[in-house]
């Protein structure tokens, strides 16, 4: 397909948000194909700045484990990112939907998706850069049931000090971020940590009863305890996750 025009298209439904931007199901009227457009905006110089780097890293990182760029147009206004539509959603959705399964069915289905969410992340710092935004709304499930790593609005290169500004959500934010105000790789992997362990638990491993609690327990490494069925070569990997620092 030559490179398409927003009026190729037709809204389906609105998705949600992402790190910048809003992100719609769209479905291209000539061939009835449905994706993902996301429209962030392109009216003044740093919008322009912002939405050309998040299109610069998506051709940057493109791999088999991230979410696949197709086209990118803008408006006066704005900027409309095509890209492919993972439809079986985002691995929020996959976190209650393991909680079914039998515990070794389970863990079986979680080691194939923290294979694949690994991959995508060391692609990513191979490449010398910090995704800054990893949480189970940003990793995203093909039809086959396989990862990808999307939504690189908050992505960032390493700078030469070997660390990056803050960014992200707060919940999935690791100790030194907290601590010193700053991320390095080890954070995305905190974060990744995190993610992983609600996979198994369908709970956050520092679950509190108020915000400032939760994130008192980030800052101070008490981690929820890993239930007992769970093998111990992954919680030994899982819990050096969850204390990187």
């Amino acid at each position: 397909m030559e490179n398409p025009e927003i009026q190729d298209f037709e809204i389906v439904k609105k998705l949600f948000g992402g790190a910048m931007g809003k992100t719609f199901l769209v479905r291209h009227k000539a061939s009835g194909v449905v994706y993902v457009m996301k429209r962030v905006d392109y009216l003044d110089e740093n919008d322009k700045k912002n939405a050309d780097f998040e299109v610069e890293q998506m051709h940057h990182l493109n791999s088999r484990y991230t979410v696949r760029l197709l086209w990118t147009f803008t408006d006066q206004t704005d900027m409309f990112i095509i890209t492919e539509y993972c439809s079986h959603g985002d691995l929020r959705k996959v976190i209650s939907e393991l909680q079914k399964l039998p515990e070794e069915e389970r863990i079986n289905r979680v080691w194939e998706l923290f294979a694949q969410i690994i991959v995508a992340l060391d692609f990513m710092h191979s490449k010398g850069v910090l995704h800054r935004d990893i949480k189970p709304e940003n990793i995203f499930i093909m039809e086959d049931g396989s990862a990808r790593l999307g939504d690189f609005g908050l992505a960032k290169e390493l700078t030469e000090k070997y660390y990056a500004t803050v960014a992200g959500t707060k919940f999935y934010m690791a100790p030194e971020v907290w601590l010193m105000k700053k991320m390095y790789f080890s954070s995305d992997i905190f974060a990744v940590g995190i993610c992983i362990f609600e996979l198994i638990t369908g709970q956050h491993p520092f679950a509190a009863e108020s915000e400032q609690e939760m994130i008192n327990k980030i800052k101070n490494g008490e981690t929820s305890k890993l239930p007992e069925y769970i093998p111990v070569e992954f919680k030994n990997i899982l819990m050096k996750m969850l204390n990187s620092v």
